[in-house]
């Protein structure tokens, strides 16, 4: 493993100044669950890591109509918060699932979704409730929503100087639920599969559907046209069915170590069914 400098800076700004010292050789690590995987199998070489964990304007979380999330919270503090189980299940859900409690007590939201994993497990929760994230770096700070930060594997539209400093989800609206569902060889491994769906009912017919899904595409993927299908409908078996056999034909999974990319296409069809299957049950119980 290739040696490399390690910073503690004690403010945003001391941290841009070193990176541009760097000149964009340098990685901003949080948790570093998954920086310092990659650099142990020589993926990255990076000069030096830049460590963001004892920057406090980075954490915590506020209700503020919606919920604002700084990038660097825990994942164990989002699955101990009363109100995100209670409003906002499908990131809970993602938050309680992710690897194990000593992952969780490291991991941070935002090093998850600035990794870019296709499998990332808070992506499509996040992609469903519309969050937007908060880019800050030298220049300033610019918002843009989540759906639009993944650019392709490891890859986002985050430049090497920025970091990422917020995610805001907006306010949920009534009659609304979500859900989150993920498959793996293990309970504590990386999804071979995942997929998040939010529904608002109105009368037994989806006024809105949001659905995502992960693992099976270069990026976390939105399914824009399913949902499309689905809003303005009752929610039946055969409407379900149908999305089932949508979703298998949208997604372009690849095979791997963990699964083949058949079992995949089948696995994200049956997830979206169940996750929305789920989330009417839930309005409805």
């Amino acid at each position: 493993m290739k040696r490399f400098d390690y910073y503690q800076p004690e403010s945003l700004k001391e941290a841009y100044q070193l990176m541009e010292k760097f000149k964009g050789e340098a990685l901003y690590v949080a948790g570093g669950t998954d920086v310092i995987v990659r650099i142990k199998q020589r993926a990255i070489e990076p000069e030096a890591l830049i460590s963001l964990r004892g920057l406090k304007e980075l954490r915590g979380i506020k209700d503020n109509g919606g919920l604002t999330l700084g990038a660097g919270t825990l994942f164990r503090d989002i699955e101990r918060y009363p109100l995100i189980a209670k409003e906002y299940p499908a990131l809970h859900q993602a938050a309680s699932m992710l690897a194990n409690l000593q992952i969780r007590n490291v991991a941070t939201v935002g090093g998850n979704l600035c990794n870019a994993a296709p499998s990332a497990d808070s992506a499509p929760p996040l992609i469903v409730l519309g969050a937007m994230v908060v880019l800050e770096g030298p220049g300033g700070k610019r918002k843009m929503s989540l759906e639009d930060f993944f650019t392709g594997p490891g890859q986002t539209a985050k430049e090497p100087q920025e970091i990422m400093r917020e995610i805001h989800i907006p306010e949920k609206d009534a009659n609304t639920a979500t859900v989150f569902l993920k498959i793996g060889r293990v309970s504590q491994d990386i999804a071979i599969a995942n997929a998040a769906a939010l529904v608002t009912m109105e009368n037994k017919v989806c006024k809105r559907c949001r659905l995502a899904v992960g693992a099976v595409a270069p990026v976390p993927l939105r399914l824009k046209g399913i949902e499309e299908k689905i809003e303005g409908e009752e929610i039946t078996d055969d409407l379900l069915q149908e999305v089932e056999k949508m979703v298998c034909d949208a997604v372009s999974p690849i095979t791997d170590v963990r699964a083949t990319k058949e079992y995949r296409r089948t696995v994200s069809g049956v997830l979206v069914k169940r996750a929305i299957a789920q989330a009417v049950a839930s309005l409805e119980g």
